[in-house]
């Protein structure tokens, strides 16, 4: 990886301006250009295989406006003749269309900034063959954990990032990011029964890779143990921050969605300032944690990033919003544009949750399952919460990897139960909150006991 990421920044925002004269030059009404750049060392893992690669993500993305008709195309690559192809090809979309969007008011204008996270400079030095060896680490360290031990599939990928944003309105931003994660699935196998158990780290520096092979092996192993719960009943349920924080994402997803709540498919579009949860539930969209790799200075569009309380001891404060359907809502953005997928260039700004923040207990996971007479513990990853029926908030999900929990102790390992209940009926379902702050895809979200969901095993 080279040492030049100091000047990404400047390079984009000079690509930026060059891309915004020539748009004007062709006579645009308004226009916006997102450019970004990145670079990754991504090493996967399957069982004794291998494999190294280099990514990135590179183009622009331009956003041309001729009235109110607004045109979207992108361009892979940022040199000047691809950022031109993206704007002319916008500018002709846009005065194709025959239909104009009278909701349209303008791109961002603000000069404020957050704040960008530190830079690891470990990721800057990092080369292939130091994380070939740490992938080689992980996977030895796993089959020598256990003869049981049958695969390990996972992904490192360690890289750096940055991209501007600009627009006639007068913007004309950048921001940039280091990164470093690491998952892997391990499977254990014994009298033909398979389980597996998932493990991650997320961060912005290189990943540690001692140790982390045999945990994940170590706690396979123990799920061969497992037995069915063979009953259905209403039972309280202790997530660990993992599993907790995918069930909260999926409370909020759709519910705190300033497009959602215009749309009217929000359960929470009249609840603004009302309690709809318990008093000891305080919840951040928190685009500015330190150790995030998701902490950049602005947005998508170029709204500084911030932190925005969403629920404060169980009431409802605030929606979240991208420049477009805060104008329409006359609310204030809150910096939550987001680009999709692996090319980010590719598509156009939507309103997204940036990163999650469940205020913490005071208790640990076993302290929280000593409050629990009879109950489970689910771990690792649920499966379903991505399907589930977000406007009613009605779910069923798969939790793989469970405990029992008898008379306040975390006992034998069970068989996947199927978890039903209500997003949003949840945050008043809400037992206690733990105290651990690890960082996971979707926040900073600690273990988290609820009542009354329906067990299924």
């Amino acid at each position: 990886m080279t040492l030049d990421f100091d000047d990404w920044e400047s390079d984009l925002l000079s690509r930026v301006e060059r891309g915004l004269k020539f748009g004007t030059s062709r006579g645009v009404d308004a226009l916006e250009l997102y450019i970004t750049n990145s670079k990754s060392l991504n090493v996967k893992i399957k069982t004794g295989m291998i494999d190294a690669t280099e990514g990135g993500n590179i183009g622009v993305g331009c956003r041309c406006v001729t009235g109110k008709r607004i045109g979207f195309s992108s361009a892979s690559g940022i040199t000047d003749s691809a950022i031109n192809f993206a704007i002319e090809s916008a500018l002709k979309i846009s005065k194709t269309l025959t239909k104009e969007d009278d909701r349209w008011k303008n791109f961002v204008l603000t000069t404020e900034k957050g704040k960008n996270g530190p830079i690891d400079d470990s990721v800057l030095e990092i080369s292939n063959e130091k994380i070939v060896n740490g992938a080689n680490l992980i996977f030895h360290e796993a089959k020598n954990c256990d003869p049981r031990i049958i695969s390990i599939e996972g992904m490192i990928s360690v890289g750096y990032g940055a991209f501007a944003v600009g627009n006639t309105e007068g913007l004309s931003k950048s921001s940039r990011t280091t990164f470093g994660t690491m998952e892997a699935m391990f499977g254990a196998s014994e009298n033909n029964k398979i389980k597996s158990y998932v493990n991650v780290i997320i961060g912005r520096g290189v990943p540690k890779f001692e140790g982390f092979g045999a945990y994940g092996a170590q706690n396979a192993v123990k799920f061969l143990k497992s037995t069915p719960l063979n009953q259905t009943s209403k039972m309280n349920v202790l997530f660990n921050n993992l599993t907790a924080s995918q069930l909260i994402w999926g409370s909020l997803y759709n519910s705190v969605s300033g497009k959602s709540v215009i749309e009217g498919r929000s359960a929470f579009a009249d609840k603004l300032n009302t309690q709809i949860g318990e008093p000891f539930l305080t919840i951040h969209d928190n685009g500015q944690i330190p150790e995030d790799p998701k902490m950049v200075a602005i947005d998508d569009e170029g709204f500084p990033r911030k932190k925005t309380l969403l629920i404060e001891k169980g009431v409802l404060k605030s929606f979240i919003f991208d420049q477009y359907y805060s104008q329409i809502h006359s609310a204030e953005n809150t910096g939550n544009a987001k680009r999709g997928g692996p090319q980010s260039y590719e598509s156009m700004p939507s309103i997204a949750l940036n990163t999650i923040s469940v205020e913490p207990g005071t208790k640990d996971i076993k302290e929280l399952a000593s409050d629990i007479e009879t109950g489970i513990l689910a771990s690792g990853f649920l499966m379903g919460v991505g399907h589930s029926e977000f406007v009613s908030g009605d779910f069923s999900i798969v939790a793989p990897t469970c405990h029992k929990i008898e008379n306040g102790e975390i006992t034998t390992p069970i068989e996947p139960v199927t978890i039903a209940g209500n997003f949003y009926k949840a945050f008043n379902q809400i037992i206690a909150i733990g105290n651990e702050t690890e960082l996971t895809y979707r926040g900073k979200i600690p273990s988290m006991a609820f009542k009354g969901f329906t067990i299924s095993g």
